[in-house]
């Protein structure tokens, strides 16, 4: 088969990869998958960096589905890990679990490559024209079968939606085809494209607005070698975290964070409310009552959001009180959520804790303060808690220390 051919560019995409437990299979979105190798179900760093290891030598070695299998196996086993699947036995819900893994990092690190094959400059010159080619699936999804032998410009803005993969288990491929292969299917020119027109949806975590395409999965209505090569993590920049124990020293030759913007004075509260009036803001600030909710990240992650957030706890797990306005940051609690929403950079690295070794997620942002100082609004967030720094006409130096491990998101 065509994805068990290794080649350097799907080794490439796997290996820029960052490891992110994960719940559930929608922990992360679109983008989020390009930068991070993530198995749902999957919260146990060692499981997921043997998972991942499989999964290279798969790539890397041009091994199969049954090679794969019998390291799927020996993880299982190992790990005693139980997992979401379909069957009735415990072999059918293996081999299913096992297959899902497999095509899904096999499908979209081949059609990743490919898509840097195809629109290098010279293959472009004399392949301008790509074609939709059909898996031959024999239960195919109807519009990826109307699809087949269409034939569009590799400039199509439509190929953004439905370069393949386009859902789970997409096996549709493309084909680049010269002027003279174009004239020899008997077309003048690119045929139209189809009808891709969007349709409103809900994240069903979030309940935000969600755009869906027709004929696409939900989550796949991305082009992942577009996204790889030209999305919001600059190419220079797409490197692994290393592994937790080795010293994490800020990247060399960093682009300078995107210019500040400049806050309103609506942005700042006043100074010595209650604890309990800067809780209230930053949770309406995300449309959340004191029950919280999930919240979707610009990098296309999932992090919950709530007043748990903000409680001091004893060794007994019992509420001391409220955090909101420790050393002095209530002022800028709306800035801190604004840094969540939307911030400049979002990065991971390795956190310490008292349980052991968490993945922390970094949220930082530049804003210029009404008075004219410019404040950099951090906020860092494990699955153990979170911490919010704020510091007033930081330098460059002290802004590079917070910039180290992998970065998943940039604003342009």
């Amino acid at each position: 088969m065509a994805d068990q051919i290794p080649f350097k560019e799907a080794i490439d995409f796997l290996s820029g990869k960052v490891n992110l437990p994960t719940r559930r299979h929608d922990d992360l979105k679109h983008a989020a998958h390009v930068r991070a190798f993530s198995v749902a179900g999957v919260t146990r760093d060692d499981m997921l960096a043997d998972f991942r290891k499989a999964i290279e030598k798969a790539r890397a070695a041009g091994t199969g589905l049954k090679e794969f299998r019998k390291d799927f196996d020996a993880i299982v086993d190992r790990m005693g890990w139980r997992y979401n699947s379909h069957g009735k036995t415990e072999e059918e819900r293996r081999a299913w679990r096992a297959r899902i893994i497999y095509t899904t990092n096999m499908r979209t690190s081949y059609m990743a490559g490919r898509y840097k094959q195809l629109t290098d400059p010279d293959v472009l010159k004399y392949r301008p024209y790509w074609k939709y080619v059909h898996s031959g699936a024999l239960h195919p999804r109807k519009l990826h079968l109307s699809w087949n032998g269409l034939v569009l410009a590799a400039t199509d803005p439509a190929w953004r939606i439905m370069f393949p993969p386009n859902g789970w288990g997409c096996g549709c491929d493309i084909e680049a085809l010269s002027e003279r292969q174009l004239k020899a299917l008997g077309k003048d020119g690119p045929d139209q494209a189809p009808d891709l027109r969007p349709y409103e949806d809900a994240d069903p975590r979030t309940g935000e607005p969600e755009t869906r395409y027709p004929g696409i999965d939900r989550g796949w209505a991305y082009n992942v070698g577009e996204e790889w090569l030209h999305g919001v993590v600059p190419p220079e920049l797409h490197k692994p975290i290393e592994a937790y124990g080795n010293e994490i020293k800020p990247a060399a030759d960093l682009p300078p964070l995107p210019e500040p913007v400049k806050a309103r004075a609506g942005d700042l509260m006043a100074t010595g409310l209650a604890p309990e009036a800067y809780v209230e803001a930053f949770l309406k600030a995300f449309q959340f009552d004191d029950e919280g909710g999930y919240f979707r990240d610009r990098s296309g992650g999932i992090i919950t959001i709530g007043r748990a957030m903000f409680e001091q706890r004893n060794a007994l797990g019992e509420v001391l009180g409220l955090k909101a306005d420790k050393r002095g940051r209530g002022a800028y609690t709306l800035l801190l959520a604004d840094a969540i929403k939307e911030p400049d950079e979002i990065w991971v690295d390795w956190a310490a804790v008292k349980s052991g070794v968490v993945l922390r997620r970094a949220y930082l942002k530049r804003v210029i303060l009404p008075d004219g100082r410019s404040l950099l609004a951090r906020f860092e967030w494990t699955s153990r808690g979170w911490t919010a720094v704020t510091g007033l006409d930081t330098t460059d130096a002290y802004l590079s220390q917070f910039r180290k491990g992998t970065l998943l998101y940039r604003r342009k």
